[in-house]
């Protein structure tokens, strides 16, 4: 035999209403319905919940201990159900998504106030975006890296390339006046320079430099900032260089507000996913902001 909750949510109605009428009224069953679920409780412990008295109903020794030992958790599972019981109306669909935080100011922050349904928005590193997919954490990324896993799907709808850009008042005569065809001249000026970085982006920094000069660059950035926009606002003020995606350089670029100086000897490009689970019921707001960002990067 095993006990059903129905049991335990009877047990509680009497015991607070003192009766099976009051516990009939609070519950909208019939009293008999009350009578069965008390006689199985009763038979399941295998001792009396209650002197049955004319009037009242009154608890016994284990029935007291039973109330204090199930009230915190009856009141738990009957706070979950409210919050998830299906209410009158339409109720907003929440959707989460990742991607960098970049990316998240650039192209989707200004739609925010227009979405028709509730948005989580979750930041991280591409390894990190992947894994909350996979586990049902997001239901949409934007990322550079794809995962084996079969239930996933990646769409590419964007590429990004890194660049080399500069500080809107610095002096680049020295580079316009290189030899770009001796690579070790040009490493040189380069690594002289100031350069910014952030902690999250210093693979891309070391990618870059492998590509094109064959080794890892042995300087450290000058400027480790929060975010690429922090970069991109310091180099608008001053000296210095970064390497950035130029998606995320462009408004900036067509405002000069930075300089593009070298997109490298083997310019490096990296495709752009959309990866979702094939199966959703939030598809509808997924393929919504599928749209969004697309639009947005089609528009640079």
């Amino acid at each position: 035999m095993q006990a059903n909750l129905e049991w335990f949510r009877t047990f509680r109605a009497i015991y607070e209403t003192g009766t099976m009428s009051g516990a009939a009224k609070a519950l909208f069953v019939s009293q008999p319905g009350i009578g069965l679920h008390l006689n199985a409780l009763e038979t399941y412990t295998g001792f009396p919940l209650f002197e049955r008295t004319a009037r009242k109903m009154i608890p016994t020794e284990k029935g007291k201990l039973l109330y204090q030992q199930i009230i915190n958790s009856m009141q738990c599972l009957e706070d979950i159900e409210g919050r998830f019981q299906k209410k009158s109306g339409v109720e907003r669909p929440t959707v989460s998504i990742g991607m960098c935080v970049e990316s998240f100011q650039q192209a989707l922050e200004k739609h925010i106030p227009n979405l028709f349904f509730n948005l989580i928005m979750q930041f991280g590193e591409h390894d990190h975006l992947v894994h909350l997919l996979e586990t049902g954490a997001a239901d949409l990324i934007l990322t550079t890296k794809k995962s084996k896993d079969k239930n996933l799907v990646y769409e590419p709808f964007a590429t990004e390339r890194l660049i080399v850009v500069a500080g809107k008042n610095m002096d680049l005569s020295g580079f316009y006046s290189l030899d770009m065809k001796e690579k070790d001249e040009v490493k040189n000026w380069l690594r002289q320079q100031f350069w910014y970085s952030t902690a999250a982006d210093m693979d891309v920094l070391n990618l870059f430099w492998e590509t094109n000069f064959g080794t890892r660059p042995d300087f450290v950035p000058n400027y480790i900032v929060p975010n690429k926009f922090s970069i991109i606002r310091c180099l608008s003020l001053g000296n210095g260089l970064a390497v950035l995606p130029d998606f995320i350089c462009q408004d900036a670029l067509n405002k000069k507000a930075i300089t593009k100086i070298w997109e490298g000897y083997s310019p490096i490009d990296k495709t752009l996913f959309l990866a979702k689970r094939k199966q959703s019921l939030l598809m509808q707001e997924i393929t919504y902001m599928e749209k969004i960002l697309q639009n947005e990067f089609n528009s640079y």
